[in-house]
């Protein structure tokens, strides 16, 4: 065979050189996170799981869907407009038994942030002993559970009178016989900030302590709930660590909250985030405990149960 050839094959017979492969990045899973309220401390740990990139790192793209009064949050993720929603234990319960398919993940208020905002003067030092003081108009979300439960608990039906809770602290600070519907992440901060001497009662003595800003899934969760709710959980304990990256953003979002209000609200929800049982703990007990009040108030019927409602998704 001529030598020339033999070359030729040999050149044509030797393996080409190896070429690097590209590999590509996963795609990330989009997730809208339907708030029930406006942008507000309360919401921190999320914001700082976006901010610095702790959902990003877990493979989410996450968009925050700021909320207002009566937001339909489980709504939204029964019809798919949002992926995953906060709503409250109550409301949850509540919907369940109607039909809507949701579970509760994760607590970011562990302990109820409910109560009633007092002026001191009055001397109430209970939500129980406001039935004794004479003269005093509750303002409160009427026919809500928490209104049921306080009147039928204590007895209030005829004694104290109730009007609509208009979400402002405006005519609660003009009338000192004026008590009204809050909650710690907001109007006690928002009343000494306007010269207001008040004192919050905390639902949780009067015996009602569902679960705050429980961050739900559909039922039954996507598969990637798991990995959310650790992302969301080391969010929430670099917020208790540094409040002031997700406030800054609150701050942009929410104008109405300057740096001393969010301090004021941050610090003042810090044990109501923490709570008994730890950070982003839910048990049984008090699942039970809910659905007992609930029942109390002809809500829920007894022979039902909370099983199957909640579910810790946190992974290792």
């Amino acid at each position: 065979m001529p030598m020339l050839i033999l070359l030729a094959l040999a050149c044509t017979t030797e393996p080409d050189l190896e070429t690097p492969s590209v590999v590509e990045a996963p795609t990330p899973t989009t997730v809208r996170l339907a708030l029930n309220w406006v942008p507000e401390p309360e919401f921190g740990g999320f914001y700082e799981a976006q901010l610095s990139g702790g959902y990003a790192a877990a493979g989410f793209e996450v968009e925050i869907i700021a909320g207002g009064p009566g937001a339909p949050t489980l709504e939204l993720l029964e019809s798919g407009k949002a992926e995953a929603a906060i709503t409250v234990a109550d409301d949850l319960l509540l919907k369940r038994q109607r039909g809507l398919k949701a579970v509760a993940a994760w607590p970011a208020l562990q302990t109820s942030p409910l109560g009633l905002l007092a002026h001191r003067s009055l001397g109430a030092t209970s939500i129980a002993a406001l039935g004794e003081t004479p003269d005093v108009t509750v303002a409160i979300e009427l026919g809500g559970p928490f209104h049921t439960f306080l009147w039928q608990r204590h007895g209030w039906e005829g004694k104290v009178e109730a009007v609509p809770y208009g979400g402002s602290v405006g005519p609660f600070l003009s009338d000192p016989r004026m008590v009204q519907q809050a909650y710690i992440t907001s109007e006690p901060c928002v009343a000494k900030a306007r010269g207001a001497d008040a004192v919050f009662l905390d639902a949780r003595e009067a015996g009602w302590n569902p679960y705050g800003v429980v961050l739900a899934f559909a039922d039954p969760p996507p598969t990637w709930a798991g990995e959310f709710v650790t992302a969301t959980h080391a969010g929430w304990e670099a917020y208790l660590a540094d409040p002031s990256r997700a406030d800054a953003e609150i701050a942009r979002l929410n104008p109405e909250l300057d740096a001393a209000l969010l301090a004021c609200i941050s610090e003042t929800q810090r044990p109501f985030v923490t709570g008994t049982d730890g950070l982003g703990a839910m048990t049984e007990a008090r699942w039970q405990e809910t659905w007992d009040a609930l029942v109390a108030i002809g809500q829920l019927p007894a022979e039902g149960s909370p099983t199957g409602a909640w579910s810790d998704l946190r992974t290792p």
